[in-house]
């Protein structure tokens, strides 16, 4: 279902497929809400670290151009390290390049 948005406003086409979808939303039953928390929860700790003021901002416009809180994209970049999934762009780009 297509809703109007203000001027300006176009909805991309995954973002038009979650709007659709919309209407098809179940929350999940009370009695298993306290569990699923939890779950989502589990592992998680609060880390406090010393960071350079423009690191940060840089780190905040990219959150928010991609849509996510800062903390949450900087714990995605550390999970991609320590994961050994974090890959360099510009590598990238030198290999294809290469071919």
């Amino acid at each position: 279902m297509k809703k109007a948005y203000p001027e300006g406003i176009k909805l991309d086409a995954e973002e038009q497929e979650y709007e659709d979808a919309f209407d098809e939303f179940v929350p999940a039953p009370e009695s298993d809400r306290a569990a699923l928390i939890a779950a989502a929860k589990a592992g998680r700790r609060p880390l406090s670290i010393r960071m350079d003021s423009a690191d940060i901002a840089a780190l905040k416009r990219i959150a928010a151009r991609e849509g996510m809180p800062y903390q949450t994209l900087l714990g995605s970049i550390v999970h991609k390290y320590v994961s050994g999934t974090l890959v360099d762009v510009n590598e990238v780009n030198k290999i294809l390049v290469g071919r």
